[in-house]
């Protein structure tokens, strides 16, 4: 079972998770990282995110369906 449920958008930048926006954002927002001021619009840091999640669950998910076929075909190839 592929074991990450949370993935947190890290700034571009710098990597830190919190971003000041403003309220009622929208795609075409510009947000603003907490720690390095680094400014980037919504719906590109969504496509970041995007990006990021995909490292982590992309290899998560390939293992897991390693580990499956594995247990499937035990014994059964020589």
């Amino acid at each position: 079972m592929i074991k990450t449920d949370h993935i947190s958008i890290q700034c571009p930048q710098c990597g830190h998770t919190e971003f000041e926006q403003p309220e009622n954002v929208k795609d075409d927002d510009f947000v603003k990282c907490n720690s390095c001021h680094f400014e980037i619009m919504l719906a590109d840091l969504k496509e970041v995110g995007i990006e990021q999640a995909r490292e982590v669950v992309i290899p998560e998910a390939k293992a897991e369906i390693e580990k499956m076929l594995k247990k499937a075909f035990k014994g059964r190839l020589k």
